[in-house]
């Protein structure tokens, strides 16, 4: 019978971007300090890996069969991408060690108010956005393991916060890309 994956074996880590995959190491064992990562708490998770379109060109003239002749033209592969729903966490601490969506999507921010330092403080566009790598691991016993990693990702978009019905919670939508080369996937278990 086929493995099927359930949310509850799902982590997602965020945390800066990693300097480089290391081959000698797993990707849920790469340099991921606990300080600094944010383990997040998501929903309506959509991973888009690379796609790698291929065009046709025709040219003049048929070949040996009548057929127009056409080669096939691989084109570069697009970015990486994941989004989901991040349910805001009301303990999360946010003192520059701790980091949150804001400081990837936004950059250190300012700690205010001037002296005491007791918040930090985002602004949208002050050109210092931050890469980030954000690890998605899907863990089953120790039979099965897959494994995601967009790494030197930059988040672009920090959508809407809103309350997730009357009692509910408060979330925000969040979107981030990462070039092909940065991208990974990593499986245990599968069969041939």
């Amino acid at each position: 019978m086929a493995k099927l994956w359930k949310a509850k074996e799902t982590t997602v880590k965020i945390a800066d971007a990693l300097s480089s995959v290391s081959d000698s190491a797993l990707l849920d064992a790469q340099s991921f300090s606990d300080d600094s990562t944010i383990t997040a708490i998501l929903k309506n998770v959509t991973i888009v890996e690379p796609e790698g379109a291929i065009d046709k060109e025709d040219f003049l003239g048929v070949d040996t069969n009548g057929f127009q002749n056409a080669e096939l033209s691989e084109k570069p592969f697009d970015v990486a991408k994941i989004s989901g729903t991040l349910v805001m966490p009301a303990q999360a601490k946010f003192d520059g060690t701790n980091k949150s969506l804001e400081f990837y999507a936004y950059g250190s921010g300012t700690q205010v108010p001037s002296g005491s330092a007791t918040h930090t403080r985002w602004q949208a566009g002050d050109g210092s956005r931050t890469a980030c790598a954000i690890l998605v691991n899907l863990v089953s016993g120790s039979s099965y393991e897959v494994s995601i990693l967009l790494n030197n990702a930059y988040i672009t978009k920090l959508g809407d916060r809103k309350i997730g019905g009357p009692d509910g919670h408060w979330e925000q939508d969040f979107e981030a890309v990462c070039l092909p080369r940065d991208y990974y996937v990593e499986m245990k278990g599968t069969s041939s």
